[in-house]
């Protein structure tokens, strides 16, 4: 899973000499959060629990490095984008595999919103550079949301889930019939890689509680907690914790 999501979220940086995107951006997971941020030609990402600024991590602290070859727009709003993994695979014998690149296809929702419509990975050098990108269908129901840091931090200010009234009231919000339609598009539409379901989950979710008015962030881990069988204060304890260790 966190594979697919190095591989992926280059488009966020439509200039490779001029940094357009300034800041990071996020996908809210179920758990964790996915992070990626360029500098000049290079891809970082990682998976973290925090909102800090990518100048204030160690840029070794970024699993994944990727070589940004290409970044084109197609039609209003659409990029089309290509990388290389820069990261070697640890035990084998092929530490760097030739079908290492990959192209992306993104969406640009608003100011603060990048959608990941497509992914199409395990290509060759030549395969990459020489593919037909004009015959990549754009349009899709079903994406996966990115949103910028400054939002993220924005977004923090809503409602937080901390109570199982809170929980309860999320879950009464996904049997709405909406939801539903979500889950046929994803069946129906879904051209990203999620064996686990992992950015169905999370989507459900994060549309709940925006809808509802809760902040996305930390929500299913929440839920999760609430849902458990360990006391009323430990569950507090350990939220009050989680969003406390968000901004530090």
């Amino acid at each position: 899973m966190k594979k697919f999501f190095y591989f992926f979220l280059l488009g966020l940086f439509y200039s490779i000499n001029s940094q357009l995107f300034k800041e990071p951006y996020y996908f809210i997971g179920p758990d964790e959060m996915h992070v990626y941020k360029q500098s000049h030609d290079t891809l970082y990402t990682s998976t973290t629990f925090s909102l800090q600024s990518f100048d204030e991590i160690d840029i070794n602290k970024y699993k994944g490095h990727y070589k940004i070859w290409d970044i084109a727009e197609k039609q209003p709003d659409y990029l089309v984008v290509k990388l290389e993994s820069l990261d070697s695979i640890p035990l084998t014998t092929d530490h760097y595999p030739i079908d290492r690149f990959s192209i992306s296809i993104y969406k640009k929702k608003n100011i603060n919103e990048y959608s990941i419509i497509r992914d199409i990975s395990h290509l060759t050098k030549e395969a990459m550079i020489n593919y037909k990108t004009d015959t990549i269908q754009l349009e899709n129901n079903f994406e996966m949301s990115l949103y910028k840091l400054s939002y993220m931090k924005e977004s923090l200010k809503l409602k937080k889930v901390k109570t199982k009234a809170d929980a309860d009231k999320i879950n009464n919000e996904l049997n709405n019939p909406k939801y539903l339609t979500i889950i046929e598009n994803y069946k129906e539409h879904n051209k990203l890689p999620d064996p686990y379901a992992a950015i169905l989950k999370a989507t459900l979710i994060n549309k709940a509680c925006l809808n509802l008015g809760y902040t996305p962030i930390g929500a299913s881990f929440a839920m999760g907690i609430l849902n458990s069988d360990k006391k009323i204060k430990e569950k507090g304890n350990i939220i009050e914790g989680f969003y406390k260790n968000l901004i530090k």
